[in-house]
């Protein structure tokens, strides 16, 4: 296969940018133009850093989630150190191999011979690492290291982009639904002054004791007595309305 072009890479990873689809969908594009990108690359897989620690959302296949997975468990392996160092790591032959010699053992039982690990980097903060493996002994050469290195530095902006992207995009979502809830409160609040002559203090007292005697929600009570008052408007006579 041909060394891409930087200009090819970058055209490639705009498929990957962030839209309707899902930030999953979003990294299963990238590991899979990463197999397609870098010859050599049988399968790959995406660690992620989140709260919980590293964490392979997304792989080519479950043999490469497998691998990605024992790393975390014994908590060694070429893709921590890449991101942790910021650092490419590359492994000819994980038969031979003597760092992380746990993790080789791993790799080569499940069949994957050679190891390319690249720090997905963005203005100076590691977001993860992008791991390429291969099936082949000495899988990869000079040439498909220099290209994976190009895809792994525009896959970090693509995929930082992403994350930026869907995260704002929850906290709107979250927002929208906030206010929805609180106007729903609020039109129960307003049901139960006229109903009960309640002051509004007190309206949400009940709605709140209410909740915590049937171990609901306050929204989904509140809904309740909004979509009973609307039910009742429609049925009265109109000559009442």
């Amino acid at each position: 296969m041909a060394e891409p072009e930087e200009s090819d890479v970058v055209r490639s990873l705009a498929t990957a940018a962030p839209g309707e689809e899902s930030f999953d969908l979003t990294l299963q594009q990238v590991v899979d133009l990463a197999c397609a990108s870098v010859a050599g690359c049988s399968m790959a897989g995406i660690t992620l850093l989140e709260r919980s620690g590293p964490t392979t959302t997304v792989a080519t296949s479950a043999v490469a989630a497998s691998v990605d997975a024992f790393q975390y468990r014994v908590n060694a392996g070429p893709c921590l150190d890449a991101y942790r160092r910021q650092i490419t790591n590359r492994i000819d032959s994980t038969d031979s191999e003597e760092r992380w010699p746990e993790f080789c053992r791993e790799a080569a039982a499940n069949g994957v011979h050679a190891v390319l690990s690249y720090p997905l980097v963005v203005g100076g903060d590691g977001i993860g690492a992008l791991n390429l493996y291969s099936a082949t002994e000495h899988g990869f050469d000079d040439r498909a290291a220099r290209s994976g290195a190009v895809f792994a530095s525009h896959a970090a902006v693509t995929l930082a982009n992403a994350r930026a992207f869907w995260r704002t995009d929850e906290l709107r979502r979250h927002l929208e639904d906030a206010l929805q809830s609180r106007g729903v409160i609020d039109q129960a609040k307003g049901i139960l002054i006229a109903q009960e002559g309640y002051s509004p203090e007190r309206a949400f007292e009940v709605l709140k004791r209410a909740s915590q005697r049937s171990n609901r929600k306050v929204h989904d009570l509140a809904l309740e007595i909004v979509e009973s008052a609307q039910h009742l408007a429609t049925e009265r006579p109109a000559s009442d309305r």
